[in-house]
Order: C-alpha cells, then structure tokens, then sequence
C-alpha cells in the first residue's frame, strides 16, 4: 500500500526547476516527466529519494503509483521498466509495467517488457500469461497461443485453479485462426478439472458452437472406454492410434496436452513446420516441445479430430520403454471422464 510521504512546504518543488535537479534520475529511468506532475508534492519526494538511491526499490514502486494517481500512466510504466533494466531488481514490477502498456493499448512496447520479464524469469507463469495477451491483442495469434500453453503448463499440479479467462482467451486465438476444433479444446479441459460445477449450458454452448464451425465431430455414436487401475499410483498403459499410425501410450489426465516423442511425430506425419516451443513441466523437470496437432487420436471406439499435440525430443528414459507419449487433456477433455478407486472411463460427451 502507497504511504504519502509528509510534505515540507519549503520543498524545492515550489520554486525549482525538476528537469535540472532531477537529469540524472530521468536519465535513468529512460523519461522525462512532464513538469506539471514533477512538481507534484508527492512525485517530487520520490524523485529526491531516487536521486539519493538511485537503486531504492520502494521509492521507484511509490513514484510508479503517485504517477498513475495522477494520470502518467506511461512515465509510471517506462519508469519501472528501465529501472528494473539498470538496477536489476525488483523484477515483479516489471508484470505493473506490461499491465500499464496493455491499458495503454501499446501492446509492443508490452510484448517487449514481457520480453524481458521471461528473460530474466523463464517459468514464470503470469509472464508468459501478460505476454499473450499482448500478442493476441496485436495480432500474432499463434504466439498468443504458444504463450498461453506455457503459461498453463508452469503454473503447477493444480490446473484447476487456474482462472476460465486463460482458457477462454487461448481458444478465442485458436478461433481467430479459424482452427475451430481447437479452439473448444482448452474449453473442455478447464471443464474436465471441474466438471460438477463447469459443465454448464453456457459452456457447452460454446463448445457445440466451435465444433460445428469445424465440423469436428469423428465419434458420433456412444461409446465408451473403461480402463482399470492396478495398485494406487500405477499408471495406465493404452495402445492408441495418431493419423493412423498405432502405438503404446499412457493414458495421463495431469498432463494438459498429448505428447508424442519425435520418433513416432515422425512416423505419423505430426508436422512441426508452423510450431513453436513450449516449456513443460514433467516428472523429470523443465522439457522444452513443439506445440502442433494431430489430425485425429483414436483410442479403441473414441475418436477426436484435430487435437493439440506437443512433440518432444526424448529418450527411452521419458517415459518408458517402448512407450510413445502420453494422452493428456488435449484428447481425453472431448470425453467425458469419470475416475474411480477401480478404473478410468471416458465416454462419448452428451449435449445438454
């Protein structure tokens, strides 16, 4: 919370001139700020803190809010920026910054922030989050969707926690690039963490609505699939076809994406030509893939078209011997699944 400063009126503000006592400062900070908010009691304290230290993290975060009080929301935003560039610290403002540029709609200037924000915090979730907005409001749909997809994988185990507007966003890019099928699954997986309480006529709505434009449908018939589990902890082993092209998976409902090692990608005709890579968070810790699709998964009478699929350079040690990926919520969220102590199912979704 920004404490306001007690204020000498014999303060220099009254009668100096802020664009010579403060040169230095604003060297620093890459601004000039217009005299009218320099001479702002406030404003002007802060600005004489920062030129005693130059490095005071708390006088450059109260002099971005006193800024922002009073209307200077782009000297607040380049203001942290560049002191965060020279002093090296304190990193979190840099997510004020970007949120300053994206109000300001200058979604470059935020995209480069953002830039630096990974740069300096790779797997920082709301990084890449801040980021693809920034490149979906701009534009650049397939780097909003890369962004969005590491901002999913880094947030943690959790997933159901992570807000519906991240989902909602990602598949409105996939929409805007006219990949309808897609573009319902980050919907139907936000539903599957929770589907007692999202599972809602809305949602469904949505979902029906981006699969008739794509025209996505491939199970048309109930079906279902029920697999049993071993001991508590064993993993489901399932043999499954990608393009046509059969092979051994584990059947994983943690894992947002299916993941297929570049060997069998290969083998399946699963292009990484358009791509771009995406961090993932795996048991082994941090792997970079290429995030794609598949033209359809089939695993015994269920069948999608049109899945994201993640392909990664791995070795035997990955997953397993002879094991070629994992099916994650990119296939099994077009299902319905129901997890027991006994076994998983997944059937053919029923429209409400």
């Amino acid at each position: 919370m920004l404490v306001w400063p007690a204020i000498d009126a014999r303060a220099g503000y009254l009668d100096e001139n802020p664009d010579q006592v403060f040169a230095e400062v604003y060297e620093q900070l890459g601004t000039k700020i217009p005299q009218a908010a320099a001479r702002d009691p406030v404003v002007w304290t802060y600005l004489s803190e920062l030129k005693r230290e130059r490095c005071d993290q708390t006088s450059i975060k109260n002099l971005a809010l006193a800024l922002e009080k009073i209307g200077y929301r782009r000297e607040a935003g380049e203001s942290l920026y560049n002191f965060v560039m020279a002093c090296g610290a304190p990193v979190n403002e840099l997510h004020h910054a970007i949120n300053i540029f994206l109000q300001l709609s200058d979604y470059s200037m935020a995209i480069e922030i953002a830039d630096e924000y990974i740069k300096r915090e790779p797997q920082n979730a709301n990084a890449h989050y801040l980021r693809a907005m920034a490149f979906q409001e701009s534009g650049e749909n397939l780097k909003a969707l890369t962004d969005y997809a590491d901002s999913i994988e880094l947030f943690g185990q959790d997933k159901s926690k992570i807000s519906s507007v991240v989902f909602m966003k990602m598949a409105r890019a996939y929409a805007t690039l006219g990949r309808f099928c897609e573009a319902s699954t980050p919907i139907l997986t936000w539903v599957a963490y929770d589907p007692l309480h999202r599972d809602t006529s809305q949602t469904q709505r949505l979902i029906f609505e981006y699969n008739q434009k794509g025209n996505c449908a491939v199970t048309t018939e109930q079906a279902k699939q029920r697999y049993p589990l071993g001991k508590r902890g064993a993993v489901i082993t399932v043999k499954a076809e990608i393009n046509g092209i059969k092979g051994a998976f584990l059947l994983d409902t943690g894992a947002t994406f299916v993941t297929v090692k570049s060997g069998f990608a290969d083998k399946a005709g699963i292009s990484t030509a358009d791509s771009r890579e995406i961090t993932m968070l795996t048991a082994n810790g941090p792997a970079k893939g290429h995030l794609t699709r598949a033209d359809k998964v089939q695993l015994g009478a269920l069948a999608a078209a049109n899945v994201p699929v993640v392909v990664q350079k791995t070795d035997e040690r990955s997953y397993g011997i002879g094991i070629d990926g994992l099916l994650g919520m990119s296939f099994l969220s077009r299902f319905e699944i129901q997890l027991t102590d006994a076994y998983v199912e997944l059937k053919t979704r029923a429209r409400k």
